[in-house]
């Protein structure tokens, strides 16, 4: 047999019981049934505005702040600790801390910076934000570092 007698043997087949399967099947429950849905309220998006409380550019090599916004000082107790004190109420409990490495004013490749959330543990006082520094020695064991610049931004 050839392969188009094949095809046509299968397609006379198919023509043949098409018609069963466009017929109505009577032997299963709700058959041809079309059920209404209830009506949906569409979803109604509740708003969030995020507020920026505040903003930091710091370079720790030289302990400077580049530029800020809502904040008063930055100490540093300690290599990679820095502890920035705010000048508005900061609830560490419901803020949202953006860091980021600033790699142009940073000396090296493999750093991290990280916050703290200062309601666990900080090395910091009470009302600081802590920021914690590292460089990984080139992919040696982590060591506190201050040759990590970053940016900080908070929202509420």
């Amino acid at each position: 047999m050839s392969k188009f007698t094949s095809v046509a043997v299968i397609a006379a087949g198919l023509v043949a019981v098409a018609p069963a399967y466009a017929a109505p099947n009577h032997a299963v429950p709700n058959a041809g049934v079309t059920r209404q849905l209830p009506p949906q309220q569409p979803p109604v998006a509740t708003p969030r505005r995020t507020k920026e409380l505040l903003q930091l550019d710091y370079e720790g090599l030289s302990n400077t702040i580049i530029r800020s916004t809502n904040v008063s000082s930055v100490t540093n107790p300690s290599t990679g600790i820095f502890c920035i004190t705010p000048t508005v109420a900061v609830n560490a409990a419901t803020v949202y801390p953006m860091l980021s490495i600033e790699w142009g004013d940073s000396s090296g490749f493999a750093l991290l910076a990280y916050w703290k959330d200062t309601t666990i543990f900080t090395d910091c006082s009470a009302g600081q934000l802590e920021v914690t520094t590292y460089d990984f020695n080139a992919g040696g064991t982590p060591v506190l570092s201050q040759k990590v610049a970053f940016d900080l931004v908070v929202f509420n």
